[in-house]
């Protein structure tokens, strides 16, 4: 008898553990998916609400979503400035996911409203207005960046402010109109349209990855840049090869010269002196292979390869090539990273959230997401992305009167060359008055990198002057 009351207790105590557990889990889940929930378009609360959308504004108060009495949604009158925000406010219809529209529609309606206000609106015959949401996007910053982009070509800009981590632009190409959907079966839009490749896109980087290989080799070898590289333009190892962008030799180089002119040789040759582990690692602490949780938003995982079948991998990895992946948000909050001694601030999209009579509900806040890096492994990284920009293969990103620090980036796209390279930059203004991050993808824009260094230019040279 006693040994089946001590069974007995045990298997209570077991199941009230589980049951903490659950209930745990269960809150947790709520916490961190709740937004996500409650706004997904299935909700049929969200379907049967009576109420009157809150408007979107952007960090300065202009109206780029609103809803007519008749209880009409209309965005932004300006064309131009409507495709360009279009995937970052969304539609009605949910068809861009990450949008606010999207994203926060419990809160645009309001759909947490008291039973009590509810009915205190019935009898007042006041149909219910929702909550208002201010963003932290600049709307004529978007707008012009937008305009800026090469014509004809797909691809991203992202740009952030790397000490409070605030989101400034999240330009996405093709965009959509979101007055053209009137139903989803109605829409006509180009393909892809509804992807916000900021947070969505995940790209190969190419060389915009060294950035990493680098903050490895300084996190792990104290003595690496006094050492010196030979580069014959190719390198031959067991499993491969490697070769410099058109084949260039860049002779006997040390780690900073070898960064600026973007060597794949020696980079290839860092990563296997490094060895996975180690560079996995690093890439790690700046957020590969993490389920990143904001709050504000969803972006999708940025990859490192988890293991390698051969050196082949590892040498491809350490040039930002093979299963190496990360997506334009994530490329910028990286850059930012290293411009903000070490310190990846977390990004985010909301900046103020107020109720229909125009009381604060809530507000946006900086927050420090994590250390990635040790300040003096930062400044030598930004010291030679300062060099890159000034007589490397990123001049065309300076801006006159600025400090502009960047790196450059071709990534292939194909194991036959038949799909031309995607075109990277990303970099900062390396100023406490302007602290602007920057992360530009051209999809097909070719090696080089001189389209999306010159947009940088212009995105970062405009955000100083709209955003001050």
């Amino acid at each position: 008898m006693k040994e089946l009351r001590r069974n007995m207790r045990f298997v209570g105590a077991v199941l009230v553990v589980l049951f903490v557990g659950l209930a745990g889990w269960f809150a947790m889940t709520v916490f961190t998916q709740g937004t996500i929930w409650a706004s997904d378009v299935r909700n049929t609360r969200l379907s049967a609400s009576n109420s009157l959308r809150g408007d979107i504004t952007d960090r300065d108060g202009n109206l780029l979503a609103h809803t007519d009495e008749d209880g009409t949604r209309q965005y932004h009158a300006n064309t131009a400035a409507r495709l360009a925000l279009s995937q970052t406010v969304g539609d009605t219809a949910g068809m861009s996911g990450t949008g606010i529209e999207t994203f926060y529609s419990a809160t645009l309606l309001d759909i947490s409203t008291s039973l009590l206000d509810r009915l205190s609106e019935l009898f007042n015959s006041a149909r219910h207005v929702g909550s208002s949401v201010q963003i932290t996007v600049d709307g004529p910053l978007q707008t012009y960046i937008a305009g800026e982009f090469p014509a004809g070509y797909r691809g991203a800009v992202c740009v952030i402010n790397y000490k409070t981590g605030e989101i400034l632009a999240m330009v996405s190409l093709p965009a959509y109109d979101p007055n053209a959907l009137t139903g989803r079966a109605e829409a006509e839009v180009e393909d892809t349209a509804y992807l916000n490749r900021c947070l969505q896109g995940l790209y190969t980087p190419g060389s915009v990855f060294k950035i990493i290989t680098l903050a490895s080799a300084l996190s792990n070898d104290p003595n690496v840049t006094g050492q010196n590289f030979s580069c014959s333009g190719e390198w031959q190892y067991e499993g491969g090869h490697i070769v410099c962008a058109g084949g260039t030799a860049h002779g006997t180089l040390d780690l900073k010269h070898a960064f600026k002119r973007s060597c794949n040789v020696t980079f290839g040759k860092l990563a296997y002196q490094l060895g996975l582990e180690r560079l996995r690692a690093t890439a790690e602490r700046f957020g590969f292979n993490e389920n990143f949780k904001f709050g504000d938003f969803v972006v999708y995982n940025s990859a490192f390869p988890e293991s390698v079948s051969n050196m082949n991998g590892l040498v491809w990895a350490g040039i930002g090539q093979g299963e190496v992946l990360v997506t334009p948000l994530h490329m910028a909050m990286i850059s930012g990273a290293i411009a903000n001694n070490g310190t990846m601030m977390k990004p985010w999209l909301i900046k103020r959230i107020a109720n229909s009579l125009g009381a604060t509900a809530s507000t946006g806040a900086p927050q420090a997401y994590r250390q990635v890096l040790s300040e003096s492994a930062a400044s030598v990284i930004a010291g030679y992305m300062y060099e890159t920009v000034q007589s490397g293969t990123a001049t065309r990103a300076a801006v006159k009167g600025y400090t502009v620090c960047g790196k450059t980036g071709s990534a292939e796209v194909s194991d036959d060359k038949t799909v031309e390279t995607n075109a990277w930059f990303t970099g900062f203004v390396y100023d406490e008055a302007h602290p602007y991050a920057i992360s530009v993808v051209i999809e097909g824009g070719g090696a080089g990198a001189r389209m999306p260094s010159e947009l940088a230019s212009k995105a970062l040279k405009k955000t100083i002057e709209y955003v001050g």
